[in-house]
């Protein structure tokens, strides 16, 4: 069994503002820690089911907050920027994926540090509002790799409810707003991450989950918070403004759909104010 762990941070075990997720944040480094604290609850997890190859993405930001060193041996990590799709790198290569430190999307009540992508745009696919968790499901589903377990806040549970109900949500903290949450202690959430991953596994062995998938073509409509962004990220080839902050774009599989959404971003850069 080959398995895919990616790895974001604001649904990490400990973390309920973002000084733990910024690079620069005076709060940082323990981010880090139980960030990794999380991934190898889930690697242990997996061993323990019989998994013979794991790679884990570093899914946060450029890539490069986990530190090698501090992660199960028996996993591969797959460290840095630059990839096509960044936040499950290495997909095509598993039989299942496990999404660990996720969180909802953007808008969402009480629920820690929510974005999608950022905090500056909202993402439909194929008239479904997506986060992150959707999204990567959806191209982990193109390739039929399952997703079977997502951990986070108690909000990322209710919105993974909704597309994938078999698999199995692990819930470590929860949101009393964006920057604010009741928290599990990590040796707790390590237990209970580490059981759930097994048990994921032992789901996925006995036909329980299966992949995340939606229609083609696909549309994507993405609308930003200012008219600017929707302007510069119009002139993407093929992508059409149909209001002053929203744009779509029609693309022949969920692949081109998120190269399309992640263009978008790139090319929508104007400043806020």
């Amino acid at each position: 069994m080959r398995v895919l762990i990616s790895a974001d941070m604001e649904g990490i075990s400990g973390i309920a503002e973002r000084s733990f997720v910024l690079t620069d944040g005076k709060n940082y480094d323990i981010g880090r820690s139980f960030m990794e604290s999380d991934v190898n609850a889930a690697i242990e997890g997996a061993l323990s089911a019989g998994a013979n190859e794991i790679y884990v993405t570093d899914a946060h930001n450029s890539g490069n907050n986990l530190r090698l060193g501090n992660l199960n041996p028996e996993a591969k990590l797959i460290s840095g920027s630059g990839r096509p799709f960044p936040m499950i790198a290495g997909y095509e290569k598993v039989d299942v994926a496990m999404f660990v430190g996720y969180h909802a999307r953007l808008g969402t009540s009480n629920a820690v540090l929510d974005h999608t992508y950022t905090s500056r745009l909202r993402l439909w696919i194929n008239g479904i509002e997506a986060g992150e968790s959707y999204m990567n499901a959806l191209l982990c589903g193109s390739k039929g790799v399952p997703v079977i377990l997502y951990s986070g806040d108690s909000s990322l549970a209710k919105e993974v409810e909704q597309f994938s109900p078999n698999s199995c949500r692990v819930v470590v903290k929860e949101a009393f707003g964006r920057s604010s949450a009741a928290l599990m202690h990590p040796q707790k959430s390590y237990s209970l991450i580490n059981e759930s991953a097994k048990r994921a596994c032992e789901k996925w062995q006995a036909g329980e989950i299966n992949p995340v998938t939606t229609t083609n073509p696909v549309e994507i409509k993405v609308e930003f918070i200012i008219s600017e962004m929707a302007e510069q990220a119009a002139v993407l080839p093929g992508a059409k403004q149909i209001d002053p902050r929203t744009v779509i774009s029609k693309q022949p599989d969920i692949e081109m759909g998120i190269k399309a959404f992640l263009s978008m971003i790139a090319l929508a850069k104007a400043p806020v104010f």
